[in-house]
């Protein structure tokens, strides 16, 4: 397998950024739905640092899978895809994608124009905005919020779609992503 796409099969990379950037927003989306829930305090505020800085490298890490997926050969539709598959599961895939964007400047928009700023594990901090814009935060935070049910919503389908191939219709859909075609 190589580190690029070919016609068949997804390259190394690819799969690498598809499992590390799913386990990533998976565990994001998780703790964020729990620190909603946590009292505020210290734990609550540690958490959303790590929380932050993790958004910052989930955002580039998509800005990266931009780059890559717009420049990599595309794959062909397994056998068996009716032209309903294939639409929806372009549609899936380019709505995830902005998503993947939209998730993390929206949080890091809600966190930099609120006035604080983002730590970025100890290493160095992106400042937040000298003049707090607080309706904007709050717009962004909304965004945010959204955004983090839509995400939720699209990769439980993205799943069960996934399993629907695997198991049901037989394909090579999931054991594409897996490297084992």
């Amino acid at each position: 397998m190589s580190l690029r796409n070919t016609s068949t099969h997804y390259g190394k990379l690819s799969i690498a950024l598809h499992w590390l950037m799913a386990l990533m927003i998976i565990s994001l989306i998780a703790v964020g739905f729990y620190m909603e829930s946590m009292p505020d305090g210290d734990d609550k505020w540690a958490i959303y640092g790590l929380h932050k800085a993790t958004g910052v490298i989930v955002l580039v890490f998509a800005l990266f899978r931009w780059y890559w997926t717009l420049s990599s050969e595309k794959l062909s539709s397994p056998e068996g895809y009716s032209k309903m598959d294939i639409g929806l599961a372009h549609a899936g895939k380019w709505f995830l994608m902005i998503m993947m964007l939209v998730m993390p400047l929206s949080g890091m928009g809600m966190s930099l124009f609120g006035g604080r700023s983002i730590n970025m594990y100890g290493i160095f901090s992106i400042p937040g905005v000298a003049e707090a814009n607080k309706p904007l935060a709050g717009i962004l935070n909304t965004v945010h919020s959204v955004s983090a049910w839509i995400i939720a919503i699209m990769v439980g389908l993205h799943i069960l779609f996934a399993f629907k191939h695997h198991l049901i219709n037989k394909d090579i859909t999931l054991t594409r992503m897996l490297g084992r075609n």
